[in-house]
């Protein structure tokens, strides 16, 4: 399993960043629920390419369980 890491940046204005490193998938926005609960409104979220790649996969997998599809 890799390293899991959450990393704040805090400004003057208030406004904190939050970057995730490590996490597959959408496991990445069940870690940061609470904590952006917490903080206040998000205002702005950008995934990373990992997020996509492991969606794609678990998607494909779903669709090939489907009787109704072929591949």
């Amino acid at each position: 399993m890799p390293q899991r890491t959450l990393r704040f940046k805090i400004y003057q204005d208030g406004r904190v960043q939050e970057t995730v490193e490590g996490f597959d998938g959408d496991s990445c926005n069940d870690a940061t629920k609470n904590l952006e609960d917490a903080l206040g409104e998000v205002k702005t979220k950008r995934l990373t390419t990992d997020s996509f790649v492991i969606n794609q996969v678990n998607n494909s997998n779903q669709l090939k369980n489907e009787s109704n599809v072929t591949f």
